[in-house]
């Protein structure tokens, strides 16, 4: 009877201790799961938020914009932007073999020459939209060399301009865009952002090709015209900007 009791006690020392041993092992192995979760989900914000690996924001300026500064500029942006692609997708790679710290080191060189890119692009536009409008009436502004974004925050600039100086008009000067076929889709929703944000109403082609004649004061007006310059855009019978 003593043995049997001496044996019972060990078997029961004996469960006891393994099912502490694997509480522990499992503990770890959440612990270790939530550090990969959460390392997962900074990777994924830190390095991936909004990036596209083909996007690139340089594009070739029209003839009208051939200038060497702003030439320069752009094409030390996309130099900028190839080497973050590049960091990127290094990053994506070394995270998917398990390399968390260099995927992390490669990550934030990628954002340092996203910063760069971002930088030498806001100069280009800047020293583009300068040397495009210098001399100008105030009611027209040229658009030439800007992206659509660019261009978007100097249309706003604008027309809060000439409503704050009691202005009637608006020219807004953005070219045929032959060489702009990757701007197609921004330009409707740029122009509907425009139009609801503002009491305006927006005609096409006045008061040359070209341009946007932008009327204060008036209402939105008609604006199929727009659909129909989509529709006539997706068959690249012409672009805008």
């Amino acid at each position: 009877m003593g043995n049997s009791q001496s044996i019972g006690r060990v078997v029961e020392e004996g469960v006891q201790i393994y099912q502490a041993v694997k509480q522990q092992q499992q503990q770890q192995q959440q612990q270790q799961q939530n550090q990969q979760n959460q390392q997962h989900q900074q990777y994924q914000q830190h390095s991936f938020n909004g990036y596209q690996p083909s996007e690139s924001p340089y594009h070739q300026p029209d003839s009208g914009d051939d200038d060497s500064e702003y030439t320069r500029l752009r094409e030390m942006a996309h130099q900028e932007a190839e080497k973050r692609n590049d960091c990127y997708a290094r990053s994506k790679v070394a995270y998917q073999n398990g390399d968390g710290g260099l995927a992390k080191q490669l990550s934030n060189q990628g954002h340092q020459h996203d910063n760069t890119m971002n930088r030498y692009n806001n100069q280009a536009a800047d020293y583009i939209y300068k040397l495009k409008n210098q001399g100008r009436s105030p009611t027209e502004i040229d658009l030439h060399g800007l992206f659509v974004k660019e261009a978007s925050a100097r249309v706003e600039e604008a027309i809060k301009r000439c409503e704050r100086e009691n202005y009637d008009h608006l020219i807004i000067i953005v070219g045929k865009g032959l060489h702009s076929t990757g701007n197609i889709a921004k330009l409707k929703p740029a122009i509907l952002d425009l139009v609801k944000r503002y009491n305006v109403h927006v005609e096409p082609n006045k008061p040359n090709p070209g341009c946007l004649f932008v009327e204060f004061g008036k209402g939105t007006g008609d604006m199929s015209w727009l659909d129909r310059l989509s529709d006539k855009m997706a068959s690249k019978e012409c672009t805008i900007m």
